[in-house]
């Protein structure tokens, strides 16, 4: 078994501490591991370990606040330069989203997926934000630090969603 896999969850506390540099550059590496549309990665992204910033982003949903104590955020964009189809750019910043998180797990790092995308308030706060240009589209944000709070994995496997043929 792939642990982390089956051990990741949200957190939504956070120690008071940095990353590592060297941790950072493997959630972003993992990310670029994903498979994307035609190859085409079309992904971008924006990191963030300044605490202004990250107060001022807690803002940007909601669901948001626990980024004012993250000692990560990471902003993950869509370049439509590279596909212009948004909803193939999507599922390929899932993908790679998918791989942050999952090696953040693997480095008992925290983290937490906050969503943005199709909401166009929580879009546009971002963009306008980043002063982002007409290609680049904040599909979401990622928290990351270390771990504040234990939580415990739950079994998600339900046989009643999978129709064998």
């Amino acid at each position: 078994f792939m642990n982390s896999i089956y051990d990741r969850c949200s957190i939504r506390k956070f120690k008071q501490e940095s990353l590592k540099k060297s941790e950072i550059d493997k959630i972003l590496r993992a990310a670029f591991c994903a498979p994307s549309a035609k190859n085409a990665q079309p992904w971008f992204f924006i990191v963030t370990e300044d605490k202004e910033k990250l107060k001022e982003l807690s803002e940007f949903s909601p669901y948001a606040k626990l980024l004012a104590d993250a000692a990560l955020g990471i902003v993950v964009c869509a370049d439509t330069d590279c596909n212009p189809s948004l909803d193939y750019c999507q599922q390929d910043c899932a993908a790679a989203t998918q791989n942050m998180l999952i090696e953040a797990k693997e480095l008992n790092i925290g983290s937490c997926w906050l969503g943005g995308y199709p909401n166009e308030d929580r879009v546009q706060t971002l963009k306008m934000y980043f002063k982002l240009p007409q290609n680049i589209v904040p599909l979401w944000m990622v928290a990351f630090g270390y771990p504040d709070q234990k939580q415990e994995p739950k079994d998600k496997f339900k046989e009643s969603k999978i129709r064998y043929e």
